[in-house]
């Protein structure tokens, strides 16, 4: 996704638009990490109450709606949190540190290979979600928050749709690492 928006010179200390780079990588993984712990929430709840022995309340909405809505809410959570632990890490930071971490995404290939799947995954679920609560589907939320876990989900299933057909092994990795070989090479770098 990145590295067809955005220009990757030969080196870092060339690199334009350094801060919306790292902002959007950012917050983009972020919005896939808190789907993922918005996903992990009714199950969690089902959990606590099973162990608290606590009947569980009536909840007004079918468990795929509940799990999207969860979805949806972790997606918003995790940017927002990603957002401000990227504004943290880097206040006071000079330009060639934004530029050197932007450029260092821009040439990780694994990286932009699965911000490419995960961006992909995004606008699927998006409009999928949003055409099925369009259509009735049932669901029994409002379109902006189904369009949005569908969105959700749709970037953990991208983020997995690369892990399963990526072949790089982890000793793979780890071989052209010691090697010196891989994305960050002094070869890749020209």
């Amino acid at each position: 996704m990145l590295p067809q928006l955005f220009e990757h010179p030969d080196y870092a200390e060339d690199q334009p638009s350094a801060y919306t780079i790292l902002t959007v990588h950012c917050l983009h993984r972020g919005f896939t990490t808190g789907t993922i712990l918005g996903l992990a929430s009714p199950f969690a709840r089902i959990a606590f109450t099973t162990i608290l022995r606590r009947p569980s309340p009536a909840l007004p909405l079918p468990w795929t709606a509940r799990l999207l809505s969860s979805a949806a809410i972790g997606s918003l959570g995790g940017t927002a949190v990603t957002g401000l632990g990227m504004i943290a890490r880097m206040w006071g930071r000079d330009e060639i540190e934004w530029q050197d971490r932007s450029w260092r995404i821009l040439a990780n290939k694994t990286q932009n290979r699965e911000d490419d799947w995960s961006a992909g995954g995004i606008i699927i679920g998006a409009m999928a979600l949003g055409f099925a609560t369009r259509r009735g589907a049932g669901l029994g939320l409002p379109i902006g928050r189904a369009s949005l876990g569908g969105a959700a989900v749709g970037s953990l299933l991208g983020t997995v749709g690369h892990v399963l057909t990526s072949s790089n092994s982890v000793e793979d990795v780890e071989k052209k690492v010691i090697a010196g070989e891989g994305p960050l090479a002094p070869e890749a770098k020209r």
